[in-house]
């Protein structure tokens, strides 16, 4: 199915992380659905050239993560077919990350957050170009 588990060590403070293709995401959460897991929340991490975002899930107290890579143009498939309550956590990634989420049931067009006077979604790092000095230094 394209994932791997990850151990403690490779990921600090983070345990059960199992690394999850974005094409994969949703036959896996529904996975866990199954299982009996809770969803929890999202978190996303802007690495630059590349979005971390990661699922967190629980059940009876053992924690669950997902973690997905995608690129700041690719979208990332919603889970809330699955999860009807994560529509809070991804219209928060589309509004603060600028990120990209296909069939979220409730979609705030990067509107729930910010209002449209923001120009720019805030947690998104911005791009930097060297500048040089006027003698090519």
């Amino acid at each position: 199915m394209g994932e791997a588990h990850m151990q403690h060590s490779e990921l600090p403070d983070i345990e059960n992380v199992q690394v999850v293709e974005k094409q994969h995401l949703l036959q896996r959460v529904e996975e866990l659905a199954a299982q009996g897991m809770r969803f929890i929340t999202t978190t996303c991490i802007d690495n630059g050239e590349q979005f971390d975002v990661y699922y967190h899930f629980d059940h009876n107290l053992q924690l669950t993560h997902l973690l997905v890579t995608i690129g700041k143009n690719e979208a990332l498939p919603s889970i809330t077919p699955v999860y009807f309550c994560a529509f809070v956590a991804e219209n928060e990634m589309k509004d603060l990350f600028g990120l990209r989420v296909d069939g979220l049931n409730v979609d705030y067009q990067g509107r729930m957050l910010v209002s449209e006077e923001v120009p720019a979604p805030p947690m998104r790092k911005k791009e930097v170009s060297e500048r040089r000095n006027g003698d090519g230094s």
